[in-house]
């Protein structure tokens, strides 16, 4: 092989591995927006992030990583992976207890305003009573004032005389 061979063959091999290097890096970036996007939980794979999640979503085999030229590539991305098990929800097993502590709480928050609905209804219900007992109040007090008014107007002459004007 001529120098100019090799030299070609070494640019392809720092391009190919400065790409796979740029879409690991895309891969992460990708993920961690994601996960802010979802509350701090990865929704794809069940939740779980790893070095052959980054690998799967950077498009490259599981084994890149591994080997001899992107070695350093592949202590990085463990590394990322280990700091996101500190500061995030990641794992199948923790994102499945987030997500049941999660269902619990909005269980808990339907329970609540189910028993605020259920009060709620029983007022109403209540109000409606005293609102019928108040117009039959009403209704009664109305006949009785009518009754009164026929009976003044058709009583008898009045027994209240005016005082006379004039001279005392």
């Amino acid at each position: 092989m001529s120098d100019t061979h090799k030299e070609a063959a070494r640019l392809r091999g720092e391009a190919r591995t400065a790409g796979v290097e740029a879409r690991v890096r895309e891969a992460m970036v990708a993920i961690q927006k994601e996960m802010a996007a979802n509350k701090g939980i990865y929704p794809e794979n069940g939740g779980a992030v790893s070095m052959n999640e980054v690998s799967r979503r950077a498009k490259i085999s599981e084994t890149t990583l591994f080997s001899p030229k992107q070695k350093e590539l592949g202590k990085n991305v463990k590394a990322w992976v280990e700091s996101l098990k500190k500061t995030q929800i990641v794992g199948r097993k923790k994102v499945q207890r987030s997500v049941f502590e999660r269902s619990e709480d909005w269980r808990h928050k339907y329970l609540a305003l189910q028993d605020a609905h259920i009060a709620t209804e029983l007022d109403l219900q209540d109000a409606k009573v005293q609102l019928q007992d108040a117009e039959k109040a009403l209704a009664e007090l109305k006949h009785k004032y009518e009754r009164m008014l026929e009976q003044m107007r058709a009583g008898a002459p009045s027994k209240i005389t005016p005082f006379p004007k004039g001279n005392r």
